[in-house]
């Protein structure tokens, strides 16, 4: 198992580093929420893309933290979700199921992560975190559009867009992961 760079950051510093590191990268995850275009009730986001990179960089716990704060700052109305959107209407809307996903997600992908370096394993763990942000959006959105407009609006515009930000996020962890690796 391979320690990610910024555990390792943290366990050769101490966890006096811990909240500064989960509110950058909370903070991160906001920035990639700006980068937007409305399709549908769903916009497409960089969202995904910071998450994996932070799930590979992070590990579970640490990710899992960063993700748990960003949607808590939204649930108290910071601007952190697409569009600026954040209050508890922005996490119970349409996007609710993905965000839940996101969630579930990093952490899972962040395991994954531990157990590799090779870029092609890191895209399918990634890949998989986005099946499953995916199937949780879709099982929301169901709820409010139904079933047929749900996958025609949540899932499939975003198909592509999940297999290529698993990529680049891949070879953005396994870019990092490489330069700093320990000696």
């Amino acid at each position: 198992m391979t320690q990610p760079p910024l555990a390792r950051f943290l366990a050769a510093r101490g966890q006096v580093w811990r909240v500064p590191m989960v509110l950058a990268g909370a903070g991160l995850m906001a920035a990639a929420s700006q980068a937007s275009v409305p399709v549908g009730p769903i916009p497409i986001t960089l969202q995904s893309l910071m998450l994996f990179v932070l799930a590979g960089l992070c590990g579970m716990r640490l990710v899992f933290q960063i993700v748990l704060v960003w949607l808590l700052f939204a649930v108290v109305g910071l601007p952190v979700l697409a569009g600026g959107a954040g209050g508890p209407e922005a996490m119970m809307g349409g996007s609710a199921g993905f965000l839940l996903g996101m969630l579930l997600a990093a952490p899972l992908a962040a395991r994954t992560a531990e157990h590799t370096f090779e870029p092609a394993r890191l895209t399918g763990a990634f890949l998989l975190g986005h099946a499953l942000i995916l199937a949780m959006g879709w099982a929301w959105l169901a709820t409010l559009v139904g079933v047929g407009r749900a996958f025609a609006d949540g899932i499939l515009p975003f198909l592509a867009g999940a297999v290529i930000k698993s990529l680049i996020a891949a070879l953005l962890v396994w870019a990092i992961r490489r330069k700093v690796r320990p000696s």
